[in-house]
């Protein structure tokens, strides 16, 4: 069996160089970095913009009665632009005792640079130059062109220096929500001191823990209080902290599990000028004290066979804690993984087995041993598995340690398909087209009308697979000929697996042990399909498959080896609705982004097809072109470097919708039903973003030859919604999987001669499949035959669903 039949694969590393949106990242001085996509972050956030904020000397001389300021600040979003800044001075929710559910006062400005006018109220001493002991609070959030908000940043003044700030950062305190966390944890802030020398930290630290009894709640109100009380007591009951200490760990004798309790921090400078607010979201951490062992951390595992993240943590074993994927049996397998401590822990430590029991700690006594524990690395790990072999189940265990020893225990069940590709073609028909109804003719010979646009099931049915030449049945409408031409695949040696099965898993219609008996799959969804959420038991195969923590076999068939041309102008969207995060949605357009993580590994848009900017969704008037960027002349490529380009002049230079002029209303429509069959749109589904993939197609490791791997085939134009030359046909023929083809288009709705012509180019110039002229005695109307290009391996024919109207 030659090398493109799934056979197992090692290739060198490529070199990906993909315009990809950037991250976003929000933090008070630092910017994040982009994340690496081949090592992704636990559950990606939404990234923030970034702001930092400086002030100058306090001036008390210009007016009387107040102190100014000079404060100014920067700020940058790597996922976008800064829209405005906000800022407010002495809000209810850090200066004012009882009324921290007030709201702030926020005033917008586009500027980085404001004058604060902070008035002695009280002064000191009178005239210009006043003084006050009391302090006023300055508070700064930029908001972004998504509208993402920015933490505040917060900065308290006296009129002789800045006060020093602390935020309490793990766990996040917050306003309303009191956290469960494990006894024992670790609180952890962060200190600045804006006019202090050097590293800029507080001369050290003051914190009170205390249990919110009866009659303590007065400080969940108004928190100031307390820091009132220690102003006038002179702090007792608090503790001195070092500044070289930037932590606390709490443990069960402090408080004890199920006592509800805070912890408050406080910086002081070496003026002697202390934090002058409390507040819970931000220095006074509410927290209610669960038991010890209340879970270790959450695990996140990915790969290109599925994205799974735990609900909790634990170490757990049984069939119903295991994560279920299929692969094949000379299949080299790579898995991934993260994790999410309880509240107050940090993950530290990892490690993994194959086969083994999980109980067991003896090591290793070589990299050769996968059946014992691999010595404990990072936080963040990695698994490569050689190929396993075919018997029952292998399982991949993953055990995470958070810093208070507390464990977690993840597992992944390998079943390994035992496959030999011998048959070419596979069309995977995931569409949900409307279905025959007989309520007007029981004797099943004519159907009801249909009310929705052309095709129906059957009509589709017809279209694609028809062997042409044959009288229709059921007509509705004779005057249009009742001669079936031939279907699309005419010609073509295939087999087809339909998926309207009326499982309780749609995806289990579709397993990897069927998919693997063929060389090339053709898996088409449609826009109407694609909509079906899981709640409605008619839902894809490849929509059921593709949502967050559920396998799928698609992918793990591109990782096997085989060559896949995902199509229907659906198929995108049923693969990654499930990671949806509409804010970034469009109008009438669902956007899919790698920024947001809704493009990401475990994807087949995103590994196979490497769509690793944006893509977008819509319906639209589009017409599409064959793309100037489609000249080919490359050679070499594809995973064993012997792949060349096709000859794209074979593709139709245009995809346009259908007209009375270039095709009739078919048979089974009425003349009434016109406007069903000349539909003026179609489901869209496009590049949104740049999107360059280049990859080292140089065969020697000591030289460089950098190459498109990622080829645009067909361009989308549109006035509704408004789509300009946007690629909606891709050709990957890279290093890192088997040539893979997505069309965010149909293949039914243009001219038959522009349907036919594209199934053509993909058939024959892509995947060099033959296909026979129609037979002798053929009397296909409309079609023109086409010339056989060798001989053709017959395969037996599983038609879809057979109804009485089709030839």
């Amino acid at each position: 069996m030659h090398r493109s039949a799934l056979s197992p694969r090692v290739s060198r590393v490529s070199t990906i160089r993909a315009t990809l949106a950037p991250g976003f990242a929000l933090a008070l001085t630092l910017a994040c970095t982009a994340c690496d996509r081949n090592h992704r972050p636990f559950l990606a956030p939404d990234q923030p913009p970034t702001v930092t904020l400086t002030s100058g000397p306090v001036d008390t001389l210009s007016a009387p009665q107040a102190w100014l300021v000079d404060i100014a600040w920067t700020a940058t979003d790597p996922d976008g632009a800064i829209d405005h800044f906000e800022y407010a001075v002495d809000p209810p929710t850090l200066k004012q005792a009882s009324l921290a559910l007030a709201e702030t006062a926020w005033v917008a400005t586009r500027e980085n640079h404001v004058v604060a006018h902070f008035h002695a109220s009280h002064p000191d001493t009178l005239g210009p130059g006043a003084t006050a002991s009391q302090f006023h609070v300055f508070v700064l959030r930029a908001v972004d062109d998504r509208g993402g908000i920015s933490p505040r940043v917060v900065r308290a003044f006296y009129a002789y220096t800045v006060a020093p700030d602390v935020q309490i950062t793990r766990p996040i305190p917050y306003r309303l929500l009191r956290d469960w966390v494990p006894i024992p944890f670790r609180a952890e802030w962060r200190g600045h001191d804006p006019d202090g020398e050097g590293t800029g930290r507080p001369a050290y630290y003051r914190t009170r823990l205390l249990r919110l009894e009866y009659a303590n709640q007065v400080y969940l109100s108004d928190p100031d209080s307390l820091l009132r009380e220690g102003f006038s007591t002179g702090w007792a009951d608090w503790n001195v902290v070092s500044a070289d200490t930037s932590s606390q760990v709490i443990t069960s004798g402090e408080v004890p599990p199920g006592v509800t309790a805070a912890l408050a921090v406080l910086a002081v400078d070496e003026a002697g000028a202390t934090t002058p607010y409390l507040s819970l979201d931000r220095n006074f951490l509410q927290f209610s004290a669960s038991p010890p062992d209340a879970g270790g951390p959450i695990i996140h595992v990915w790969s290109s066979l599925v994205d799974y993240t735990y609900r909790s943590g634990g170490y757990l074993t049984g069939f119903l804690h295991e994560i279920a994927v299929e692969a094949g049996d000379r299949q080299t397998l790579e898995f991934h993984w993260d994790g999410r401590p309880s509240p107050g822990r940090t993950v530290v430590a990892s490690r993994w087995m194959l086969d083994g029991d999980p109980f067991n700690d003896t090591p290793r006594p070589d990299s050769t041993d996968l059946y014992h524990w691999s010595a404990l690395g990072g936080a963040e790990g990695e698994a490569r598995l050689p190929p396993l072999i075919a018997y029952g189940a292998h399982r991949l265990y993953i055990e995470l340690r958070d810093d208070f020893g507390e464990r977690s225990l993840g597992i992944v069940r390998i079943s390994v398909v035992d496959i030999t590709p011998n048959r070419d073609l596979l069309v995977v028909n995931d569409t949900r087209r409307e279905v025959d109804r007989f309520l007007r003719d029981p004797t099943h010979r004519t159907p009801d009308p249909y009310t929705v646009a052309w095709p129906s099931r059957t009509e589709l049915d017809t279209f694609l697979f028809a062997r042409g030449g044959y009288p229709w049945r059921g007509t509705v409408n004779p005057d249009t000929g009742v001669i079936s031409p031939p279907g699309l695949l005419a010609g073509y040696a295939y087999d087809t697996l339909g998926t309207r099965l009326g499982l309780d898993e749609a995806a289990d219609g579709v397993p990897l042990s069927t998919l693997g008996r063929y060389r090339h799959v053709l898996w088409l969804v449609d826009p109407r399909g694609a909509l079906l959420g899981g709640y409605q038991n008619d839902v894809t195969a490849l929509r059921d498959m593709s949502g967050p923590d559920r396998a799928s076999t698609l992918a793990a068939y591109v990782a096997m080896g085989g060559q896949v041309w995902l199509a229907g102008g659906g198929a995108a969207y049923a693969s990654l609705i499930g990671f949806n995060r509409s804010v970034n949605d469009a109008g009438s357009l669902t956007v899919f982004t790698a920024r947001d993580d809704e493009l990401g590994p475990g994807r087949p848009l995103y590994d196979a097809a490497h769509v690793r900017s944006a893509l977008a969704v819509a319906v639209s008037n589009a017409q599409a072109a064959r793309s100037p960027a489609a000249r080919g002349g490359w050679s070499g490529h594809g995973p064993e470097g012997t792949l060349s380009a096709p000859d794209y002049t074979h593709a139709p230079a245009s995809l346009s919708l259908r007209s009375v002029a270039t095709d009739p209303l078919p048979p089974t429509r009425l003349r009434t039903q016109a406007d069903a069959y000349y539909v003026p749109v179609s489901g869209t589904e496009f590049v949104r973003q740049p999107n360059e993939i280049t990859e080292d197609f140089d065969p020697d490791p000591d030289v460089v030859r950098l190459e498109s791997a990622l080829d645009t085939v067909y361009e989308a134009s549109a006035t509704a919604p408004s789509i300009s030359a946007a690629p909606v046909m891709l050709y990957y023929h890279g290093r890192e999987n088997e040539p893979f083809v997505f069309t965010g288009l149909d293949l039914w709705s243009w001219r038959r001669a522009d349907c036919q012509g594209l199934v053509d180019f993909v058939l024959r110039n892509i995947w060099g499949l033959p296909k026979s002229a129609p037979s002798a005695g053929s009397r296909a109307g409309g079609s023109a035959a086409v010339r056989a290009q060798g001989p053709v391996r017959t395969v037996p024919l599983r038609r879809l669903d057979p109804h009485r109207m089709r030839p």
